[in-house]
């Protein structure tokens, strides 16, 4: 069976809903457990070296955050996009959008490689830290600018993969990228084996190396699969408004992740007038929230397909559905992270050798950060139906109000008492931003979706602002 032919929407349509939902999103949680791997073990490596060098790795999450932020929103465009038009069974649609997705991934590192080349200088700037981290953050992150291209194309490759419903592919080729990188650090920063020890340099490369590996495999799949990309001259021709439509349907996740790198940047700046020690604590918590969203995340992925097909062929019972099941799953994985902070706080911070002021302030910032995970579940997964019904601004409102609005501004005013009510910008503001989230579902809800499922053609095709009103 090809892998984009459109017999297999089948599943989409009629499989029961728990174990598709299992089924798309498990593959994409081991997937994101092999990224959070990468970052994570770099800072345990890191660690090891000196409080310096770990701070500095801390500095650049930023910026590695905007790798991401831009990757997932081209990567999420393509998938929506692709899912949908296999709803609408357009699997010419399809195929060029898997197309320009591509070179979008290619246009977006030139871009960041651009950006980075003028910009890197004045991010330090903001920083008043000693040179001595300042150039180990400067030589960490300069590697991974270059390399980011390995992260931009084989985020494409997998949300190509993922809108046909293959998720195993993309798993394994992160899982080997991770273990290659996991392989070389030890080699790579303290010379192992014969290796010359380059120290912070050697985790970058041990990290790039690994994103290497994981894109060469998902091109090699794309290439050997000769029925995946298209050879028909009318597909392959480059179109601005295709390459326009992805930008637009991933636009939504590339503020909500590119904000990241904004609200880090601004929560280290208010940090680091109290000490070092406050910026390694931020560090370590995001570090540590990668593997605490791996559940929430992965059905946000797995489901995205599942709400773009479903939008697309009209069936919107099935639709709120998958919303449900979904958010009853990532509530639970979430109470169960903040039990976990609490219960094993300080065993969480002694992965990173820390030193005692080090847990003086990482003790009470864990365990009050933790208190805004269950929140997440509305902030993470709501926003995705706004998205893949196509109510942007909702989705995009949500995600300024929880990161721009509320974030950093409160953590100016909440610092003004001291470092511990700084840590209570955090569950503040995803409170505020659950609430405003879970408003706009009901009235999403209460809008032309709550339609009846045998009443709604399965070649529903009116145009996005008639799905729902607001």
């Amino acid at each position: 069976m090809k892998l984009f032919e459109v017999a297999s929407s089948d599943r989409m349509e009629t499989a029961p809903i728990v174990p598709l939902i299992l089924s798309m999103s498990t593959p994409v949680m081991v997937m994101l457990l092999t990224q959070a791997l990468y970052t994570f073990v770099d800072s345990i490596y890191v660690t090891r070296l000196s409080s310096q060098a770990f701070t500095a790795v801390s500095l650049v999450i930023p910026l590695q955050s905007f790798v991401t932020a831009v990757s997932c929103g081209t990567g999420v465009g393509v998938n929506v996009l692709m899912s949908t038009a296999f709803g609408k069974k357009r699997a010419d649609d399809a195929f060029a959008i898997a197309i320009h997705g591509l070179l979008l991934a290619v246009l977006d590192w030139l871009l960041f490689l651009i950006l980075s080349f003028f910009a890197l200088d004045a991010f330090f700037d903001i920083y008043a830290v000693s040179n001595e981290v300042r150039a180990l953050g400067t030589e960490y992150i300069r590697i991974l600018v270059w390399a980011s291209l390995f992260v931009f194309v084989s985020t494409v490759c997998s949300r190509i993969l993922q809108s046909t419903g293959n998720m195993s592919f993309p798993m394994l080729f992160e899982l080997i990228g991770a273990v290659v990188n996991i392989v070389l650090d030890p080699i790579m920063i303290f010379g192992l084996f014969g290796f010359p020890r380059l120290g912070i340099t050697g985790a970058a490369i041990a990290t790039a190396t690994g994103q290497l590996c994981t894109m060469l495999l998902m091109l090699y799949m794309l290439i050997r699969r000769r029925d995946l990309l298209p050879h028909r001259a009318s597909v392959l021709k480059a179109s601005f408004s295709t390459i326009k439509d992805i930008c637009v349907f991933g636009f939504p996740t590339m503020i909500m992740y590119s904000m990241c790198t904004f609200y880090i940047a601004g929560l280290n700046a208010v940090a680091v007038h109290f000490s070092e020690a406050a910026v390694s604590a931020i560090g370590i918590y995001y570090k540590l929230q990668s593997f605490l969203l791996v559940p929430t995340n992965g059905l946000n992925q797995g489901i995205t397909p599942l709400l773009g097909y479903n939008y697309g062929s009209g069936n919107y019972l099935r639709l709120w559905r998958t919303l449900f099941v979904s958010t009853v799953i990532s509530f639970l994985s979430l109470c169960t992270g903040t039990l976990c902070f609490w219960l094993f706080t300080r065993n969480l911070l002694e992965m990173f050798s820390p030193t005692a002021e080090l847990l003086s302030v990482g003790i009470p910032a864990l365990r009050i950060i933790s208190t805004s995970f269950p929140f997440f579940v509305f902030t993470i997964l709501n926003p995705t139906l706004f998205q893949a019904t196509g109510h942007i601004k909702e989705n995009v409102f949500v995600t300024i109000v929880r990161q721009i609005i509320c974030l950093v501004p409160l953590a100016v005013i909440f610092s003004r008492f001291g470092l511990t009510y700084m840590w209570l910008t955090f569950p503040v503001s995803e409170l505020i931003a659950a609430v405003l989230a879970l408003w706009y579902t009901y009235k999403l809800y209460t809008g032309v979706l709550q339609i009846k499922e045998e009443a709604v053609s399965p070649f529903y095709n009116k145009r996005i602002r008639d799905v729902g009103r607001f």
